[in-house]
């Protein structure tokens, strides 16, 4: 890729994680970026985690619940928050707001 890629919302690939909507906006071998849906009270299935890579969840709205549960820990995050995972940690997240949760999320794969 040698020049710049546009992707509007809407616009992305949209997988379904369990209750969790997923929107991949980019996805390459040097970076993963997406942003996940969950309505109050859904939970996303268990991610596995990247044996070589960091991700980055980011609440752009909303309140969810980051269960660890490798390390039996629970992360409550809000709006403006957000949590860096070791690689290949497993992980999922809950909506426990009374509204709509949006995140984001981007995880760059070591080479």
């Amino acid at each position: 890729m040698t020049e710049p890629v546009i992707t509007h919302n809407g616009e992305g690939r949209f997988i379904m994680e369990g209750e969790e909507c997923t929107q991949v906006y980019c996805h390459t071998d040097k970076l993963i970026f997406a942003t996940s849906t969950l309505l109050p009270g859904q939970k996303a299935c268990l991610d596995k985690g990247h044996k070589d890579a960091h991700e980055i969840c980011y609440v752009i709205e909303g309140t969810i619940i980051m269960h660890l549960p490798k390390k039996e820990k629970y992360y409550q995050l809000e709006k403006g928050s957000s949590i860096l995972i070791p690689p290949g940690e497993p992980h999922y997240s809950i909506n426990i707001g009374e509204t709509k949760s949006v995140t984001a999320w981007a995880c760059a794969p070591h080479l």
